[in-house]
């Protein structure tokens, strides 16, 4: 059998929740307005997330003062037989097409190229669509950042760079 949860909510345009409508950590939702609103320790109603052109979907804020990285997205796939080539995380960025599909224009996806107990490797893949087909112009491996045969390096100034630099003058004056 399953289960519903099912989250107080409202359909009336411009209606809030007030802190009689939730207790402290619950959550309620205006499908009309497309907001979800909590109520805080502080007994003030906060929006959690709502869909206004211009702003951000989600946001994740963190509070600490510390120097360590905050927020922090944790994708985690917890498979009981990793193996080498497994994608282990993905984040799309979709957008539609001029006749109404829905394409992912671009991805970045991990990789784990070695599941060995200590001696560890992975890799991130940077996907672009080219000609209506997905395509991996780079890749972030353990030993550097790795370009698909035919791509190219273009700097600001619109200059480029296809081969590989021999040595730092080289690269020096590439870049220069």
């Amino acid at each position: 059998m399953a289960n519903t949860i099912q989250i107080k909510r409202s359909e009336t345009a411009n209606a809030v929740p007030t802190t009689g409508n939730l207790s402290v950590g619950e959550l309620g939702i205006n499908i009309v307005d497309q907001k979800i609103y909590t109520r805080d320790s502080s007994n003030n109603i906060v929006v959690l997330s709502e869909t206004i052109n211009g702003k951000a979907n989600l946001e994740l804020v963190s509070t600490d003062a510390g120097s360590a990285a905050a927020p922090i997205i944790d994708l985690y796939r917890n498979s009981f037989s990793p193996f080498d080539t497994d994608a282990i995380g993905e984040i799309k960025f979709q957008g539609k097409n001029d006749a109404g599909g829905k394409i992912v224009f671009s991805k970045i996806t991990t990789i784990i190229d070695d599941a060995s107990s200590s001696t560890e490797d992975g890799s991130m893949e940077f996907h672009v669509v080219k000609n209506g087909a997905d395509y991996t112009p780079v890749k972030v491996k353990n030993d550097g950042l790795h370009l698909t045969t035919g791509n190219k390096i273009t700097f600001g100034d619109g200059t480029t760079q296809t081969t590989a630099p021999t040595s730092p003058v080289t690269m020096a004056i590439a870049l220069g």
